[in-house]
């Protein structure tokens, strides 16, 4: 594999395409400048520029390439297949490789995949992804990077938007949850698996909150579709997290006018329903992806135990307090999964700079999590049409934090692993926090499109 370094080549073609994008973006705020959100868009597209930046130079620099660099590689090599052979191209684009077995029409003059991302589907779908943009990048990782960025920046912008439209939460609330977490901005910004499933994420949670609300359009339901196509070919864990809260609002929302005892009865079975859905999902080797395997409980256990024990491994280790997964340890780590993934590492468990940003991250967090118990004051929400839309957008975050939470705080091992997964838990957990300050004014605007 070949190890990109930031050459003068790079440089003239990242600034030439940062200028160019620059001046797209200010001309965008300068025909918007009218509008309150947009005093966040430009340092918004700026802040996901510099981490994307800063995610790259890390990846170079210190860690000497890694899968973001492969994917620049694996995206390069199909590119000079194209111009050897778009017929073989094509077959790439939209065929699953085979793994273990490496075509013949790979050879010197097209160069080689690396091996470990062309045997994984859902790896070397990033760079089948990233082929079509590479074509417009010259070669140069950093500028292919910064496209990501750009790109990035526009789906979580465009998700504050819905949100700042949909929500009684203060705009500048939802602005910090939406679009300045560093760790979120770290690792679902540059060429990552995390950045196209986090987008996609987004763009899925908002066009199912647009469907439900009938505020949508062709162009919503085609979004949300490759959406839950991208999630499932990179991802396909992260359906359930969104999928499961998806279905119990679904039921809240059926049966709210109905009587008490039909209400607990319906509630308590969509509940039970998910809950079965969750065991099924993670016991399910077609479906769980890459925590496969044919019992639950096994495949916890091994994937627990191969973080604890293979050397392999490099990174700081944590553990949960026990000794192997089984069927009463997977319930009895609930709480200490969910707050590892939440609060997790402290401070004193860092030893590196990164580590130290998502400790200080977590302590943040912490605070604002205790802040918001000392105050005592129940959450309430208006009956108007954004107070019920934001009581049902709370209680899906809640549910889609707490079980996707529990899933990554169980399986990642590793503190650099947990603070990739646990990114897209983040902006929702936030968002449930500040729903419980003071609200904006309801003003019922359009939601954009």
């Amino acid at each position: 594999m070949k190890y990109p370094e930031f050459t003068l080549y790079d440089y003239i073609f990242f600034t030439a395409y940062l200028v160019l994008f620059s001046l797209i973006a200010i001309l965008i705020f300068l025909k918007n400048k009218e509008n309150p959100e947009y005093r966040y868009f430009l340092p918004h597209f700026f802040w996901k520029i510099f981490m994307g930046f800063a995610m790259a130079y890390v990846y170079v620099y210190s860690y000497g390439g890694g899968d973001t660099t492969a994917y620049w590689q694996g995206a390069d090599t199909l590119n000079n297949l194209f111009y050897q052979s778009p017929e073989n191209y094509f077959t790439e684009l939209f065929y699953t490789s085979n793994k273990g077995y490496l075509p013949h029409y790979y050879n010197q003059t097209t160069g080689i995949p690396p091996v470990w991302i062309y045997n994984e589907p859902n790896s070397w779908f990033i760079c089948k992804l990233s082929s079509p943009i590479s074509f417009f990048t010259f070669k140069s990782y950093l500028t292919l990077n910064l496209f990501y960025s750009v790109i990035t920046s526009f789906i979580s912008w465009k998700f504050f938007r819905f949100l700042n439209s949909f929500l009684t939460i203060q705009t500048k609330y939802i602005a910090y949850a939406v679009l300045f977490i560093p760790t979120v901005g770290f690792w679902c910004t540059g060429i990552m698996k995390d950045s196209v499933t986090y987008a996609s994420l987004l763009v899925v949670i908002m066009g199912a909150f647009k469907i439900l609300y009938k505020q949508y359009n062709i162009k919503t339901i085609i979004a949300t579709l490759i959406g839950i196509w991208f999630i499932f070919v990179t991802r396909s864990f992260l359906l359930l997290p969104i999928a499961v809260p998806l279905f119990i609002l679904l039921i809240f929302r059926l049966n709210r006018t109905k009587p008490f005892i039909v209400r607990f009865l319906t509630r308590m079975t969509g509940i039970s329903i998910a809950i079965s859905s969750i065991v099924f999902f993670m016991s399910s080797s077609s479906l769980f992806g890459e925590f496969s395997s044919n019992n639950l409980t096994e495949t916890a256990n091994t994937i627990y135990l191969d973080f604890q024990n293979n050397t392999g491994y490099t990174g700081k280790r944590y553990d949960l307090g026990i000794s192997e997964v089984n069927s009463v340890t997977m319930i009895t780590v609930i709480p200490n999964a969910i707050l590892t993934t939440l609060y997790r590492p402290f401070i004193w468990e860092a030893d590196n700079a990164l580590m130290l940003i998502n400790g200080l991250e977590g302590t943040l967090f912490l605070i604002l999590t205790l802040v918001i118990i000392r105050r005592r004051k129940k959450t309430t929400f208006s009956i108007s049409k954004q107070g019920i839309q934001t009581k049902d957008f709370i209680l899906f975050s809640v549910l889609f934090v707490l079980i996707l939470a529990y899933f990554v705080g169980l399986t990642s091992g590793l503190f650099g692993v947990l603070a990739r997964l646990k990114a897209p838990t983040l902006p929702f957990f936030l968002l449930f926090i500040f729903s419980r300050l003071e609200r904006k004014n309801e003003q019922n605007p359009t939601v954009p499109e």
